[in-house]
């Protein structure tokens, strides 16, 4: 049998016991030098009968037991294997997230993309416990990683994701979206869930195909839409050290102005029963999104069998307890005496 200790750290005070017995046998000879001092051993036994060194030696004992077991129990000893087996409730959710060049615009400080990175964050954090996974897209749309319920892991793969992630500019939010509707095949009996973040600029393909797929496939699709709708603002265009040194042009040298296209997102999420929300400096969009999520319908999306040590601290509590009633009970004085 292999012992372990959850919180071995506090062994060290085992160090103190000496220091403690030491205190019991310093007090003991002090306690035999005052007898001495009054006269004749023999003559001691007569007048103080009742005294008894042997019951004074088992009460310094027991207290010594005592407070070694409850060292022993603060570290937190282990041994044995228990299974359990956990079950994850929740609901499966997939984020998509546009990482084309108009991203980087900021009319939205920092940027666009910043701004969408701190929102799914924060989403991440409030759906802990749920199923979350990533989708970028551009001119093409990929997996960055799965439905998974590890949202440390999710992340730091967040963290990673900047417009530079996909080469082929352009807004692909159909291919998005139908490869989003394609990671929830083999999730049955969960609530589906996939939440849009673009600036819904230049859409390629037919998205509210996509959204009408999803739609017959019990999945809800909410949006965030980012930028602004009226003036819009510049694509900044970066150097290798990540300064602005231009802005982006068309081919007759004019400047690219992008705007926010909220009508392709208000439609998309009407017809799977979502909801649209244009973000806003506060981020309370994500504070609605979590609250509504929260309120669907959870499942079990997992269940798997963990084995870990077995906590014994409870032993040990038990015994300096019951060493320390013994030494209550246990009298220093004999009760009876023969002269």
């Amino acid at each position: 049998m292999i012992i372990t200790f959850s919180n071995p750290s506090v062994l060290a005070f085992f160090l103190l016991l000496p220091v403690v017995v030491g205190f019991f046998v310093w007090r003991e000879r002090v306690r035999l030098s005052a007898v001495r001092r009054i006269g004749d051993s023999h003559l001691t036994r007569i007048l103080f009968p009742d005294a008894s060194g042997i019951r004074r030696f088992w009460k310094s004992a027991l207290w010594l037991v005592a407070a070694a077991s409850v060292v022993i129990a603060l570290a937190r000893p282990v041994w044995g294997i228990e299974l359990n087996v956990i079950e994850t409730q929740g609901v499966s959710v997939m984020v998509v997230l546009d990482v084309s060049s108009s991203m980087d615009a900021q009319d939205i400080l920092p940027s666009r993309l910043a701004r969408a990175k701190l929102a799914i964050r924060d989403l991440f954090e409030g759906l802990a416990g749920n199923e979350v996974g990533l989708i970028l897209f551009a001119g093409t749309a990929f997996v960055q990683f799965p439905l998974t319920t590890d949202t440390d892991s999710a992340e730091t793969f967040l963290n990673t994701v900047t417009t530079d992630a996909i080469t082929r500019q352009g807004t692909a939010i159909e291919a998005a979206l139908r490869l989003a509707v394609d990671s929830f095949e083999d999730r049955q009996g969960v609530e589906k869930i996939v939440i849009l973040v673009t600036d819904g600029e230049d859409h390629e393909g037919d998205p509210l195909a996509a959204a009408d797929e999803a739609a017959s496939k019990g999945i809800t699709i909410h949006a965030i839409g980012y930028g602004d709708t009226q003036e819009g603002a510049p694509v900044p265009v970066y150097d290798e050290a990540g300064n602005i040194v231009d802005y982006k042009r068309d081919r007759f040298g004019q400047l690219v102005v992008s705007r926010l296209n909220e009508s392709i997102l208000r439609e998309i999420t009407q017809r799977t029963g979502g909801t649209y929300h244009h973000a806003s400096a506060e981020g309370i969009e994500v504070v609605d999104l979590v609250n509504s999520i929260r309120q669907a319908e959870t499942r079990a999306l997992e269940s798997r069998s963990e084995a870990r040590g077995v906590e014994r601290f409870g032993i040990f509590v038990a015994l300096a307890l019951f060493a320390l009633s013994l030494e209550i009970l246990l009298p220093e004085t004999r009760s009876e005496v023969s002269i």
